[in-house]
């Protein structure tokens, strides 16, 4: 403290130079332009440090999949008027009780197999739908298409909200039996054989979802589906005449599925 005072009186006091952080912490102008220098080189580096890598970014490869699933389920028809049309004779409209006993006689099934890239995709399917009239009346004795109101059909796919949404169109092939006004129903010789005919045409719309029971590039899956089919179908009488069955349905079906994404 002595030294200090002595050097005071001998006017040998050193001075410190100001430094950029003095001029910082001052208040004078420059020492505010310093502040606002180092402020923004600050923030500069602060957002350059949160900017990624400005490298292209590459796109995810699309997600491709192959499937196949088949299902059993059920079926409720719409009671819509059928005709009867035989030679000589005014055509015959019958409203018609239909049930379909899916476990009877061939059995009531649907297959499928399609493929899809982002989860939109195209569906070929086969629905081995059943009728059988239930209220034979004049001149119908005995109705039945138990080998199949076939519809094979193609579908466009589309995700729905975690469901999927199929909208398809297709052909009716019907195999009928029984008799009407005595002559045998569907017989004679046939395109496809076997009795069955190219009848119609079909359509539907039918939403799903999908249950995996393993992981892995090929997994399982369980997938309950609901549909609604439109299909109008004519179907020969030996001898002469015709018979035209029209068919509004809804469908409640429940399968199993693979399928595989390369």
């Amino acid at each position: 403290m002595l030294r200090l005072r002595t050097m005071r009186q001998a006017g040998r006091v050193p001075v410190r130079r100001s430094t950029s952080q003095d001029r910082v912490l001052d208040g004078s102008p420059s020492g505010r332009r310093s502040r606002v220098g180092l402020t923004s080189r600050a923030l500069s580096l602060g957002l350059l440090a949160g900017v990624p890598s400005a490298a292209p970014l590459r796109a995810q490869p699309h997600a491709t999949e192959l499937s196949a699933e088949v299902y059993t389920g059920g079926a409720w028809s719409l009671p819509l008027p059928f005709t009867v049309a035989l030679p000589g004779a005014p055509a015959a409209r019958l409203r018609p009780h239909w049930s379909t006993r899916p476990f009877a006689d061939a059995p009531y099934y649907a297959y499928r197999a399609g493929w899809a890239r982002d989860a939109r995709g195209v569906d070929a399917e086969l629905l081995h739908h059943k009728l059988y009239l239930e209220n034979p009346a004049p001149p119908v004795e005995r109705f039945e298409v138990t080998h199949g109101y076939n519809l094979p059909m193609l579908s466009a796919r589309a995700p729905a909200g975690g469901w999927q949404l199929r909208i398809g169109l297709g052909a009716v092939i019907a195999h009928a039996e029984g008799r009407i006004a005595g002559r045998a129903v569907g017989g004679g010789r046939t395109l496809l054989g076997g009795g069955y005919h190219i009848a119609g045409v079909a359509a539907q719309v039918a939403v799903g979802r999908r249950y995996l029971l393993g992981r892995g590039a090929t997994a399982l899956f369980a997938a309950p589906e609901l549909k609604l089919t439109a299909a109008r179908a004519r179907v020969p009488l030996d001898g002469g005449g015709t018979v035209t069955v029209p068919n509004v349905a809804v469908h409640l079906l429940g399968g199993l599925g693979v399928r595989h994404q390369p």
